[in-house]
């Protein structure tokens, strides 16, 4: 993490984005080919009514995690361990309000 946050939030997005694909597999037998979290949280939302207020609580973070997804793959923009640490938080965090559904 010390080294290398911006790899941190990058695949703290991919984690993210592959446990809502998974939920929405198992609940819908497929899920929208999208990296979009907000999108898939969306979906999410039909599904699991606490989704939406995730998203609310934690924007900020899931829009930095987002953002990394893309600038960490072909920028290199650097990120503070701050935000890594935030980013780690809210994922689990979205382990534990999920976890019914990660079982």
């Amino acid at each position: 993490m010390k080294e290398k946050p911006r790899f941190v939030l990058f695949f703290t997005e991919q984690a993210l984005q592959l446990y809502i694909k998974y939920i929405l597999a198992k609940t819908m037998d497929d899920y929208p080919k999208t990296h979009n979290s907000r999108v898939l949280f969306q979906i999410l939302s039909q599904f699991d009514s606490k989704a939406v207020e995730f998203y609310d609580e934690h924007s900020d973070v899931l829009d930095l995690i987002e953002e990394s997804y893309i600038t960490a793959r072909y920028i290199g923009k650097e990120y503070s361990i701050k935000s890594a640490k935030r980013a780690i938080d809210v994922l689990k965090k979205f382990k534990e309000v999920f976890k019914k559904w990660l079982d």
